[in-house]
C-alpha cells in the first residue's frame, strides 16, 4: 500500500499557476515582500526565506524589468511569448530584476515545485542529459565572468605600457574613465578593483594623473618602468627575487662603470675578465660569467663581446626607481 502512495506521489502533477494582472501589478521582487508566491498565491513575508524562483512566461500584455532600488531603470520589456528566469530556476543563479506589468496582462508562473513534478516523468537517461547540459551552462557563464587575471595591477601595468606615451603634440593624456571601461571589458575585473589599481600605480608615480578640462586624465610617464613593475611582479608572484635587486655592491659598482661606456667597445672574454679585475681584484672567471647570465654583454662575433647597454639601462632604471617599484614610498 505504501508502495502504491510512493508511485502515485512520483506521478503527481504540479500545474503552473496562470494569473491575470493588471498594471501595476508586481510580478516578481527578488527578496522582496511582494514576492508573488506560486503555490499560495500570496506575498511571501517571511524575511529568512530563500526568494522563491520561478519561470514568468508572459501569455499576453507587457511586462518589464527594472532595478529594485531604482524603478524608473527599466532593463529590458517582455512581450507575448517571451519568458524569464530560466537560469535562476535551473542553474540557481540569482534573479536581481523586479518584474512588473506596464498593463492588464496574462501570465504563467513555473516554480520549482511545479518544474520538478514534470522533471519526475521524465525517462531517467534524459533527466541526466538535462543535468549534464545545465552543469555545462553553469560552468561556462562562470568561466565567463570570472576575471581572466589573477595580478590585476600587473595586468593594468602591463596594458598601459603598451599605450602610446607622446604624439608629434606632445604628451597623451588618456581619459581615465575609458581606459578603466576598456580594460574591464579585456580582463572582466570590476570598475573598483581597476579604480583602485588605477590610485595605486599613480601613488607609486608610475602615472600621472591629473583633471584636463573637467575630465580626469592619465599619462604614461615611462612605458620602460611600467614594463619593470610588470616583470618584478611576474617574478614576485612565483616567489622569487627580482634579479635588479638582488645585486651585489660589486656588481651595482660595475653596472655604474659599464654604463659609461661605449656600445662598440670589443673584448674577449681574458680581456673583460682582466678589465673587470683592475676595478676588484677579487674577480675571477666565474664572476665574469655571471655577469654574462645577467645580459650586460653580447657576443660580437670572434669570441668578442660588446656592452649590452639596453639591459644595463635597465637594471639602473630599476634601481633608481625602486622605492616606486615595491611601492615602500
Amino acid at each position: 500500500m505504501n508502495s502504491k502512495k510512493s508511485g502515485d506521489s512520483r506521478q503527481q502533477i504540479i500545474p503552473p499557476t496562470r494569473l491575470n494582472v493588471e498594471a501595476g501589478f508586481v510580478v516578481y521582487t527578488p527578496n522582496g515582500p511582494n514576492q508573488v508566491s506560486v503555490a499560495a498565491g500570496s506575498s511571501d513575508v517571511n524575511p529568512k526565506k530563500e526568494p522563491e524562483r520561478s519561470i514568468v512566461i508572459l501569455n499576453d500584455g507587457e511586462l518589464i524589468a527594472r532595478e529594485k532600488d531604482s524603478p524608473e531603470d527599466i532593463v529590458f520589456t517582455m512581450h507575448p511569448g517571451d519568458l524569464v528566469g530560466v537560469a535562476a530556476l535551473l542553474e540557481r543563479e540569482p534573479f536581481k530584476y523586479e518584474i512588473a506589468a506596464t498593463k492588464k496582462s496574462d501570465i504563467t508562473l513555473v516554480n520549482e515545485e511545479c518544474m520538478e513534478s514534470e522533471l519526475k516523468r521524465l525517462p531517467l537517461w534524459l533527466l541526466a542529459v538535462i543535468k549534464s547540459l545545465s552543469s555545462k551552462t553553469r560552468r561556462l557563464k562562470q568561466a565567463a565572468q570570472q576575471p581572466r587575471v589573477e595580478n590585476s595591477i600587473k595586468s593594468l601595468a602591463l596594458f598601459l605600457s603598451k599605450k602610446k606615451s607622446k604624439s608629434s603634440n606632445g604628451p597623451i593624456l588618456y581619459n581615465v574613465a575609458e581606459l578603466i571601461q576598456e580594460f574591464c571589458w579585456i580582463t572582466k575585473l570590476d570598475f573598483t578593483t581597476v579604480q583602485l589599481d588605477f590610485k595605486s600605480l599613480f601613488r607609486r608615480h608610475l602615472i600621472e594623473i591629473s583633471k584636463k578640462e573637467g575630465v580626469v586624465v592619465c599619462k604614461i610617464i615611462d612605458a620602460e618602468l611600467l614594463r619593470i613593475f610588470v616583470d618584478f611582479q611576474e617574478v614576485s608572484d612565483a616567489g622569487q627575487p627580482f634579479e635588479p635587486y638582488k645585486l651585489t655592491l660589486y656588481q651595482k659598482k660595475m653596472l655604474v662603470l659599464l654604463s659609461a661606456m661605449s656600445e662598440d667597445t670589443l673584448m674577449d672574454s681574458p680581456g673583460w675578465l682582466a678589465f673587470i679585475r683592475k676595478h676588484d681584484t677579487n674577480a675571477d672567471v666565474s664572476g665574469w660569467i655571471r655577469l654574462q647570465k645577467l645580459g650586460w654583454f653580447k657576443p660580437a662575433g670572434n669570441q668578442q663581446y660588446s656592452i649590452n647597454l639596453g639591459t644595463i639601462k635597465y637594471y639602473l632604471k630599476a634601481l633608481r626607481y625602486e622605492t616606486n617599484v615595491r611601492g615602500v614610498l
